[in-house]
This record gives structure tokens, C-alpha cells and sequence, in this order.
């Protein structure tokens, strides 16, 4: 067979396969087409339906800001419960705290336990110290107020002793819950200010006590211990345990009082005398009786 017959029905052969297979392939992509056209008019068909029934699916942006803002205002206003807790970012916290707040509150710090609760897990501290009663009221308040989910669990205060009116003795147990799947990271939660009203007095602080023995009171004139020796309408003239005379006028500085004032008819002298947390009148008379 002469060279140019046979290439030209090798090309015939070729042309015809080519011919063939884009009539296939173009009848397999109308096929995909009207496929594709069905479940585009199905889908249609489905939103379409959805929107009738959930008006709101036209509100994407708006859902996704509001969701935002309640995700913002649970930040600020509810509690949150943290993503992890160790030791050392617990009692970082802490420390931002008394740095921010209370300055001159000073605790010890012990890890107590770890556990779960309801399923959640938690680890337990315990905190312990002496502290004026207001940084330690707001102390408190931070931690009960703050957005992580911090659980005062026990206190214990007890007065720490009748010459320091404004200090106790405190105990806490403190438990952190967090989260590994659900919760939030501490570092995604601000601090949160607060319009706060402090205690008014200490109420640890024991009103009726044992008489109190202060070295600031020995520089005055121990009236128990001294003597009446003189007076007039407006002076008292006493004399110590030591001889010494000493001359008070009302309002005068004594142990633990002060000269009250003078009834010049009885020949008295009245003290305000408070060493047991109960302010009392003492009277000292010239003749030398007391009341």
C-alpha cells in the first residue's frame, strides 16, 4: 500500500476517534449541567422556603453583630468560666488585683486540691493572712464582682487583737473552674470597674474588751495610780506615783481618757476613762473618794 493511502487513514481513524469522543464528552458534561441545574433549582427552591419560614436568614450581619454584642456584654456582666488554671496564673491574678485595687493587702498562697464539680473541673487555694479590714472587704468584692468564674468556697476572720481596731486574721478557700472546650481565656477578659461603698466600721473588731495595755498610753498621767491634791474652778492639780504634780485643765490628756470636766461645787474632777471599748466616767473628789 503506497505511504500517503496509509497515513491518510491512520489520520481518518484518528479524526473519527477525536469526532467521537467529544460528542461523548459533550454529552456527559450536558448531562453534569442539567444536574447541576436540578440541584441548584432544588437548593433555590429550599432557601427560598427557609427565608418564609426565618425571616431573620436576611439579617445575617445583624445576627452575627448581636451576637457579638451578647458575647461582649456576658464579658462584663456575667460570670466566665476560664479555658485552663494553673497555680502560677491564679496567683498572677491575684496579684493584679491587690496591685489594681487593694496595694497594701498581702496573703499567703498554697495549692489545696484539683477536682471536678458537675462535671467541671476546678482547682482549690487556700489564702491566708492579717490585713486591714477594708483592703480585705475589697479584696472580696473584686474577686466575687470580676468576670472569672472565681468561687469563694469558705472565709474564716477573726479579730486580730483588740489594740489593732482595723486589722484581722483571715482564712479562704478559693476555687477556679475552667474549661478546656467551652471556656475563655484570662487573658480576653478585661477588668471591670465598679461603683463601691467599703464597710463603715470593722465588725470583727470586739467592742467590750480586756483593759489594753499601750506603751503610747504610759506618756500620760495614770489617773489610777495618782491622787487628787488641789483644785480650782477651772484646774485639777494631781500628784503621780512618783511625786511629780501635774496641773489638767478640761480636755486634758490622761491614761486612756482625758480630764472631762470640773464640778467646782463638789470639789470633783470628772474623767472620760475607755480602756475596755466602754467609755465611763470616773470622779475623783478632793477628800480623796473616787466613783
Amino acid at each position: 500500500m503506497p505511504y500517503a493511502i496509509r497515513n491518510s487513514i491512520i489520520l481518518g481513524v484518528l479524526l473519527i476517534i477525536v469526532i467521537v469522543g467529544s460528542i461523548m464528552s459533550n454529552a456527559q458534561s450536558v448531562k453534569k449541567m442539567e444536574k447541576l441545574e436540578k440541584t441548584f433549582q432544588e437548593n433555590t427552591a429550599t432557601l427560598k422556603q427557609l427565608k418564609q419560614t426565618n425571616p431573620d436568614l436576611d439579617k445575617t450581619d445583624e445576627i452575627i453583630a448581636s451576637l457579638d454584642e451578647i458575647r461582649k456584654r456576658a464579658l462584663e456582666e456575667n460570670k466566665v468560666i476560664l479555658k485552663n488554671d494553673t497555680p502560677t496564673q491564679t496567683y498572677q491574678y491575684l496579684i493584679d488585683i491587690t496591685e489594681t485595687f487593694t496595694p497594701d493587702f498581702k496573703f499567703d498562697y498554697k495549692v489545696a486540691e484539683s477536682g471536678k464539680k458537675g462535671g467541671v473541673s476546678f482547682n482549690s487555694y487556700n489564702l491566708t493572712g492579717s490585713a486591714n479590714i477594708e483592703s480585705l472587704h475589697f479584696f472580696i468584692f473584686q474577686i466575687e464582682y470580676q468576670a472569672p468564674l472565681y468561687v469563694i468556697e469558705s472565709v474564716r476572720i477573726s479579730e486580730t487583737s483588740v489594740a489593732l481596731k482595723d486589722t484581722v486574721d483571715f482564712s479562704m478557700k478559693l476555687n477556679v473552674f475552667y474549661d478546656k472546650k467551652t471556656g475563655t481565656s484570662i487573658s480576653e477578659i478585661p477588668f471591670r470597674t465598679f461603683s463601691y461603698v467599703n464597710l463603715p466600721y470593722n465588725p470583727f473588731y470586739s467592742r467590750i474588751h480586756t483593759p489594753l495595755d499601750r506603751e503610747e498610753e504610759d506618756k500620760y498621767l495614770n489617773i489610777i495610780t495618782s491622787t487628787l491634791i488641789g483644785l480650782t474652778p477651772d484646774k485639777v492639780f494631781m500628784r503621780d506615783s512618783r511625786g511629780k504634780i501635774v496641773t489638767l485643765v478640761p480636755g486634758s490628756r490622761v491614761a486612756y481618757g482625758y480630764l472631762s470636766y470640773i464640778q467646782w461645787n463638789r470639789q470633783c474632777a470628772v474623767f472620760k476613762i475607755n480602756r475596755i471599748g466602754i467609755s465611763q466616767d470616773i470622779k475623783m473628789y478632793l477628800s480623796g473618794e473616787e466613783q
